[in-house]
């Protein structure tokens, strides 16, 4: 092969046309990387060696015995020692030599499977292995001196499979490299001849995979530009948003109302947004980075599942120095806290309408397959427009509601009902939240944690109807709670006021 392929085919994009030695050249090429593999058995298989380990420091006591013994450097004794020193030293080459010798990039194209060894000592490619002798690809967990690692196998005919080409897992790098090879390995084989567990291995994020994009970013990113808040009239996102002002702080969030500006800065009226930016510590590692963004993208995701008008919208995502950022929905209006601390408590009369509205969004979220639980259904997160109503927002601690799962406590501990504080939370826990909600929109008083809401103890105008609603939505046993939202929708609708 000529020395230019290797520039060639190190940046050669997905399904891409080329010319290449005066040909036109269709072919899906992945970098492998199996140093990257060999780097984690060596250290496992270090790590977990302690029996051989002691043996080999047993062997070594015996011929050191020997010579003692016989007061002389015997020919076995001084053989078997320098046998064992060989291996001590051969042993954790093993790996690096065979990196050196392993291929450095996958070949996908019409024509079949192939595999490309580019080094600095020379170049290779091997000869295609047609899709017509595919039989299988799966991938398998190979246990060598003890250490499993996932190994990706290309099977052929014969009885058994004859192993046509074994590649290991993490020698392919996460994200996009992995999609790419399903991608087009799905357009010449059927569906039948791919494990679901290789499917599952190549394309592990669903929804767009934003947390491994996010963390490339951030590995190709040496140095956070802008080290405090963003300020007035600031851009980000190469230019596409403009911060207006500071909406607020909380938790690991800063909140920001921004112009959307698209293409061209100076055209049109700009969509008013949200930006909700995430922060993280300038030296945080690999690990913690993945984790904070996992977090961010199991919000996202929950929030592209639901479309209702009562609900915030997700917009955008997208990272920029150091950062992740959520774009969503600008809702007009004050939260009910806001509201609460300005205008005073709500009459009864409103209230129901609010309520009304509340339950309309309880029923989309614990409707959905599987259920969602937002787990922080407070006056915080509830937005009142005068023209159109409430809106939901913040997703930080929402899930999918999974009966056998256990989770952690969260949430505002006044809105939290006893199976929520176990970290049990159900739907019915919204329902308490929602209770408690409307206990504190009623009197402007915090509702005593853990404890049944009775508003009328603290404004005795209101009526028992009212009370006995707002009681029965913060039962503390499940049995005595409403069971669902269209129950409490169908108390305020039945209550005449």
């Amino acid at each position: 092969m000529k020395g230019p392929l290797d520039t060639s085919l190190a940046y050669k994009y997905f399904m891409s046309y080329r010319l290449l030695d005066g040909q036109r050249y269709d072919e899906t090429v992945v970098p492998y990387k199996p140093m990257r593999s060999y780097r984690k058995f060596l250290r496992n298989f270090i790590r977990r060696q302690s029996s051989l380990h002691f043996f080999i420091s047993l062997l070594v006591a015996c011929v050191a015995v020997l010579m003692c013994v016989h007061g002389v450097w015997s020919i076995v004794a001084g053989a078997l020692l320098g046998l064992l020193i060989v291996l001590g030293l051969a042993l954790p080459l093993v790996p690096i030599v065979k990196a050196w010798l392993a291929p450095t990039h996958v070949g996908v194209s019409p024509k079949g499977f192939r595999l490309y060894s580019l080094h600095w000592y020379g170049d290779k490619v091997s000869p295609h292995i047609p899709w017509s002798d595919i039989t299988y690809v799966t991938i398998v967990n190979n246990r060598s001196l003890r250490v499993s690692k996932p190994v990706i196998r290309v099977l052929g005919k014969g009885d058994p499979a004859r192993i046509l080409v074994e590649l290991t897992l993490d020698g392919i790098a996460l994200g996009d490299n992995r999609k790419r090879m399903l991608a087009a390995i799905k357009q010449h084989l059927s569906i039948s001849q791919l494990d679901l567990s290789l499917q599952d291995s190549l394309n592990p994020v669903k929804l767009g995979g934003q947390t491994q994009m996010w963390l490339d970013v951030l590995s190709s990113s040496p140095k956070r530009l802008i080290e405090n808040h963003l300020d007035k009239e600031q851009l980000v996102c190469n230019g596409r948003y403009r911060v207006v002002e500071q909406l607020g702080i909380g938790g690991q969030a800063v909140a920001y109302v921004a112009e959307q500006l698209g293409d061209n800065p100076d055209a049109g009226t700009p969509l008013t947004v949200v930006l909700k930016e995430f922060v993280l510590p300038a030296e945080a590692s690999l690990r913690v980075s993945k984790r904070a963004f996992e977090a961010i993208e199991k919000e996202s995701e929950l929030l592209k599942q639901i479309s209702h008008p009562r609900i915030v919208a997700l917009l955008d995502l997208f990272v920029d120095d150091q950062r992740a950022y959520m774009v969503l929905e600008r809702v007009p209006g004050k939260n009910l806290r806001q509201l609460v601390m300005t205008q005073g408590t709500i009459g009864e009369r409103d209230l129901v309408q609010l309520a009304l509205q509340m339950c309309d969004v309880l029923k989309h979220l614990h409707g959905l397959s599987p259920p969602i639980i937002h787990r922080d259904f407070t006056p915080d997160n509830l937005i009142l427009n005068p023209v159109t109503g409430i809106k939901l927002i913040d997703f930080n601690v929402a899930q999918q509601y999974e009966s056998s799962a256990t989770r952690t406590v969260v949430g505002k501990h006044s809105y939290l009902p006893p199976e929520q504080f176990r970290g049990r939370a159900c739907p019915q826990s919204d329902l308490y939240a929602m209770g408690a909600t409307l206990y504190f929109l009623l009197t402007g008083h915090e509702p005593e944690p853990i404890t049944v809401a009775h508003p009328s103890a603290i404004l005795p105008v209101i009526s028992p109807e009212l009370d006995a609603i707002v009681a029965k939505c913060t039962a503390q046993e499940l049995s005595e709670r409403y069971k669902s939202a269209e129950e409490i929708e169908a108390a305020f609708v039945a209550l005449s006021i």
